[in-house]
């Protein structure tokens, strides 16, 4: 069992994230997807350290922030002092009545969770969503190759910041990279089968296919194709 020191590095860690440009272009695409209105109470499946939490708080939604991990709940909290924040486990029923939500997002987590759970847990995305209401779900895909974030980021940003601002985030996030890999070897060390089950290409369809979610979109490949986003709506 992975201890609490452990975790706390790894997220520490995790949001030197929000230097890279195809990171922030992914939360961006989330967040345009989800179409926030004002008052929207939204539920942010496996939140992490709140990076997108804190986006869409901005846009005038009433967040709920939802994860296992205590320790990154914790750092989302020092990011929002004012975050509703639940520590919870999204392969087991979730703790809310039908339709209380107007919108509910996911970022690179359901990827994470043993597949044969995973209709269950899109149906329950389902129940706990008003009728109209949206989802808008993303993860990374099989073939998934970290380093071409790190390299499309540096491509940006030598256009975008200039070669000084680039060789700074390079040593930055550089040493991030390389920790961020050993993280996850001892993560998927500890998982079972010992590596992630990666979506496929048309899983996050069907698993929203089959929770009855409607007017579900094509794969919008984000993250510097690393990633498949797909929104849906449940009528």
């Amino acid at each position: 069992m992975l201890d609490t020191k452990f975790w706390r590095k790894y997220f520490k860690s995790y949001d030197i994230l929000n230097k890279a440009i195809p990171y922030q272009e992914l939360l961006r695409d989330i967040v345009e997807a989800v179409s926030v209105k004002n008052g929207d109470r939204i539920f942010d499946a496996g939140s992490g350290t709140g990076n997108l939490s804190i986006l869409l708080k901005a846009k005038g939604a009433q967040v709920v922030s939802f994860d296992f991990s205590r320790e990154g709940l914790e750092l989302h909290r020092k990011k929002d002092l004012s975050a509703e924040t639940i520590q919870g486990d999204l392969t087991q029923p979730l703790p809310f009545a039908d339709g209380a939500f107007d919108a509910v997002v996911s970022n690179n987590v359901i990827y994470t969770l043993d597949k044969k759970l995973r209709p269950d847990i899109f149906k329950e995305f389902y129940r706990i969503l008003k009728p109209g209401g949206r989802i808008v779900v993303a993860n990374v895909h099989r073939g998934f190759a970290p380093i071409k974030i790190f390299t499309a980021h540096l491509k940006r940003s030598f256009v975008e910041l200039g070669f000084g601002a680039t060789l700074k985030d390079l040593i930055k996030l550089g040493a991030v990279v390389i920790k961020m890999f050993y993280y996850n070897a001892v993560i998927k060390k500890e998982n079972k089968t010992g590596s992630y089950d990666f979506m496929t290409e048309t899983e996050q369809q069907d698993l929203l296919r089959q929770a009855g979610f409607s007017n579900i979109s094509d794969n919008q490949v984000t993250y510097a194709g690393q990633s498949y986003l797909n929104r849906a709506v449940k009528i």
